[in-house]
């Protein structure tokens, strides 16, 4: 029986410094049956080179006619594929060998399942060293209620079933948590499935979109947070927790913006005691030093 095709979606923006490494990891999966959708957000770098020195009909190049946002990109390129699974690897990042092989069990699963998610490894760049994401094992199944009070699944490590895209795209107007909100979307309508074994290395850098953009984080989560039915009844039992969210996030914008002396007592109005106890520290710690931290960690 002939494997079912698996579509590996890489918006690129200026990727050539870890391109090689993240061609080479997919090259080098013993599960061969897959499509590369390249697409090449209007590169400035060797990015384009790089990739069409790999002489190999799967992968498949394209280019936007401008630069447009990660999501808009995503959906672009949901747009060309072909598969019947979708995955997606950020130019930053690669897989281990095992990567596509190791989800059998989803690719026969039930209708009712629509994607799935290992554990990975973060890769610590500066200080060349690799730490689990998770050292507890992922729930499987509706993961929704799981999915609000933590986020788990990382986007590097997910696979999804083509007719989930039938319903669902990213949303363009975000810039940062985009994929949070697809599986957050995702596990109100299918389930999920996790795999317990470390099949990704996400790399952290200080270039990190996410980590350099604090304030955006908060606006886009803020809005997120107020379009969302509270009358789903995950939704409605996990409502506290993610107004302390967007309050933890809130009070990170303005320490790192605008420190002022009265946002100590919104500090201590935190009911999450590890909250409180993290933001004490960095409100007590002088900005540079924290600055300093978070880019060579």
């Amino acid at each position: 029986m002939k494997k079912k095709l698996i579509s590996i979606i890489i918006n690129c923006y200026n990727g050539e410094k870890f391109l090689k490494k993240n061609l080479k990891s997919i090259l080098k999966q013993d599960y061969k049956n897959f499509e590369v959708i390249f697409i090449d957000n209007c590169s400035t770098d060797r990015s384009a080179k790089i990739f069409k020195e790999i002489n190999d009909k799967r992968f498949k190049y394209f280019k936007t006619k401008k630069k447009v946002k990660l999501y808009e990109g995503r959906n672009f390129a949901l747009k060309k594929c072909n598969g019947q699974f979708i995955t997606f690897l950020d130019t930053d990042d690669w897989w281990k060998k095992n990567f596509l092989s190791s989800r059998n069990k989803f690719y026969n699963s039930t209708k009712e399942y629509g994607f799935c998610y290992s554990n990975c490894f973060h890769y610590y760049e500066n200080k060349n060293k690799f730490e689990p994401f998770s050292k507890k094992n992922l729930p499987s199944g509706f993961v929704l209620d799981d999915l609000l009070k933590y986020y788990f699944v990382k986007m590097g490590t997910i696979i999804i079933k083509r007719k989930l895209i039938s319903y669902l795209r990213f949303n363009p107007d975000y810039n940062i948590i985009g994929d949070y909100d697809f599986i957050i979307k995702a596990s109100q309508k299918f389930k999920g499935m996790a795999f317990q074994d470390y099949l990704v290395n996400i790399r952290i850098h200080h270039n990190n979109f996410t980590q350099n953009n604090r304030s955006m984080f908060y606006k886009e989560f803020e809005k997120w947070y107020q379009s969302q039915n509270f009358n789903n009844v995950y939704f409605q039992k996990n409502r506290s927790f993610l107004k302390e969210k967007l309050e933890y996030l809130r009070i990170i914008d303005l320490l790192f913006r605008n420190k002022r002396f009265n946002l100590i007592y919104d500090i201590l109005k935190m009911r999450n005691f590890n909250n409180k106890l993290r933001l004490l520290f960095i409100y007590l710690m002088p900005i540079f030093i924290i600055n300093f931290k978070l880019k060579y960690l």
